[in-house]
């Protein structure tokens, strides 16, 4: 949802430069000429069997997620409230430079397990793992691309935009677009969540945009490497090269 928030943000008009670390925004590929063939599978798979086929589906999904949501809760209890799972995880979320510290730098890892410590952590986390298995995220996530949409298109354009199935990315892209915001996007070279390759799709997709390139860091070259990381900002918004 970072890439919407700040597209949001900057759309308000009190936000000229936009930063995205290793953002997880795929943009949109080329759209295909569409054949007669796929026109007519495309039908045939819209039947009124195939709707309730598929709305079983989705019934049968969430019946099985809520009875798992207390086995969902303990797990949670167990191991995400354990230092071990988040030193280990991190470890493999950062370059390899980095990795090391998480077994010195204890306070590090346990930034990210504390939270799961508040009451009412595990429920909160358990819904929105059963929104996700359910479809429920990502029908927040369409819904509210849309509406950043339409706050940079007239109404005309945004219901095109739903017409053609705008996707969360296309419309946070265009909303970005729209709003003038300067863009810099920040990714560590040994990211193994969100591929580099990604990032520099987005950067041709935003016109202006610029990308910065942190090595030695994986997915949190901001906490890898923060000296650095500020540096490339500082450059950024004062209108220096970053590259």
């Amino acid at each position: 949802m970072g890439g919407i928030a700040a597209a949001i943000a900057a759309g308000a008009g009190d936000v000229d430069d936009v930063v995205l670390v290793a953002p997880a925004l795929v943009p949109p590929r080329a759209r295909t000429t569409t054949t007669t063939t796929d026109r007519t599978t495309t039908g045939e798979s819209n039947t009124a069997a195939g709707a309730l086929i598929g709305a079983l589906r989705r019934f049968l999904t969430a019946a099985f997620a809520y009875a798992f949501a207390p086995f969902l809760k303990v797990i949670l209890r167990v191991f995400v409230r354990s230092a071990r799972f988040w030193r280990n995880g991190l470890a493999k979320a950062v370059g390899r430079g980095a990795a090391p510290a998480l077994h010195t730098d204890l306070a590090w890892a346990d930034g990210y397990r504390r939270p799961s410590c508040v009451r009412g952590w595990d429920d909160g986390m358990a819904r929105v793992v059963i929104a996700a298995c359910t479809g429920g995220v990502n029908d927040v996530w369409a819904n509210e691309s849309k509406r950043v949409a339409r706050a940079f298109k007239g109404a005309e354009d945004a219901e095109g935009a739903d017409d053609r199935g705008a996707t969360d990315a296309g419309a946070t892209l265009d909303a970005l677009r729209a709003s003038g915001a300067r863009v810099l996007i920040v990714h560590g070279d040994e990211d193994s969540i969100v591929p580099l390759a990604n990032s520099r799709r987005l950067a041709e997709a935003l016109p202006g945009a610029e990308l910065a390139v942190m090595g030695g860091c994986g997915h949190m070259p901001h906490e890898e490497d923060p000296d650095a990381f500020v540096d490339l900002v500082k450059s950024f918004v004062e209108g220096k090269p970053v590259s």
